[in-house]
């Protein structure tokens, strides 16, 4: 598993990490500084060690980078991905450090989908990189459309009867015991006022069955940090093209402030301790809801603490849950559905 080949990195190697990452955040951002508290979170947050920093930690450049670091795929694989959200940390795009980010990843041999992201951000070509990321998110939802087009968010037109049996069949989650996965997630959408698949204006199932059933597997609310961490625990669920697929796009969709799907952008969400606790929380759930396999109904009457536990999800601890205001339509949503 993943997480015992990087809780075998040696001391040396860890700090080899951070010296990578330190050298790519700004060094006089504005605090908070989260590029400095990632690096303070790292040890603990990926490597799963305690380990002492006195002081600022010295760069590495990339040269020296691999050979302390080794061969080791995965270390090499989630040093260059960690490297990455370093240079965003501090919500800032800035060429020279992403450019510093690619000759990092090309010491270390990394050829991975994020690499031609973020080679397209540091040369401004903000509009192809987000057109990727948006292509490679549409891919991982099994259904959802054209993988090379603009996904279909919204089909129904709720008048047509497969419409209405799909609505039928989500409002029908009602009356499953109190504490299934079922209910909490008809609970889930009536609190915050969203429609149910099948109802006119509702996104699609095959986006809102895994989206908001992660939502209530994983416990991260409806805030603007709570949907950049259930992204985060998607990505690291799901594995395949985790950074380019669902991480780079919600740290600059909610902490950078760059326009990505064209439902808003906003700055400052990025945690760097929650961050990484939800990316690691999301590797540990040992079943993936994105694969096409994965049946909702199936699921859903089985009670949701024992369903998490099924699934290997860890506790969220009250310390790492999603603050700021939930997202609601206040106009539809019933904050005392229970």
């Amino acid at each position: 598993m993943e997480s015992r080949t990087l809780g075998t990195a040696t001391d040396d190697q860890i700090r080899a990490a951070l010296g990578a990452m330190s050298a790519v955040v700004a060094p006089d951002a504005a605090p908070p500084r989260r590029g400095a508290q990632l690096i303070a979170a790292t040890p603990q947050g990926v490597f799963g060690r305690t380990l002492r920093l006195d002081g600022p930690i010295p760069v590495v450049p990339p040269d020296l980078l691999p050979r302390v670091l080794g061969t080791a795929p995965t270390l090499r694989a989630r040093t260059g991905e960690l490297v990455a959200i370093a240079a965003l940390a501090d919500a800032m795009i800035e060429p020279d450090r992403l450019d510093l980010v690619l000759d990092y990843a090309a010491a270390l041999g990394i050829e991975a989908a994020w690499v031609g992201q973020v080679a397209d951000l540091a040369a401004g070509r903000y509009d192809r990189a987000l057109a990727d990321m948006v292509r490679r998110n549409t891919a991982t939802f099994p259904g959802l459309g054209d993988p090379h087009g603009d996904p279909d968010l919204f089909p129904y037109t709720g008048r047509t009867d497969a419409d209405k049996r799909v609505a039928a069949a989500f409002a029908g989650l009602e009356a499953y015991p109190h504490g299934s996965f079922g209910h909490a997630f008809w609970v889930h959408f009536r609190r915050h006022g969203f429609r149910f698949p099948g109802q006119e204006g509702a996104f699609h199932d095959v986006f809102a069955v895994p989206h908001d059933g992660l939502h209530v597997l994983s416990g991260y609310d409806t805030s603007m940090q709570g949907e950049l961490l259930v992204s985060t625990f998607t990505g690291g669920m799901h594995g395949r093209d985790a950074l380019a697929a669902h991480l780079l796009p919600v740290i600059l969709q909610w902490h950078v402030g760059v326009e990505v799907n064209g439902i808003g952008a906003q700055h400052g969400a990025l945690d760097p301790r929650k961050f990484l606790v939800a990316w690691q929380r999301g590797r540990a759930q040992s079943v993936d809801v994105l694969d096409p396999r994965w049946r909702f109904f199936t699921v859903a009457p089985r009670p949701l603490a024992e369903l998490r536990e099924a699934y290997g999800i860890p506790a969220l601890a009250d310390a790492d849950r999603a603050s700021g205001p939930e997202v609601n339509v206040t106009a539809e949503a019933d904050p005392a559905a229970a």
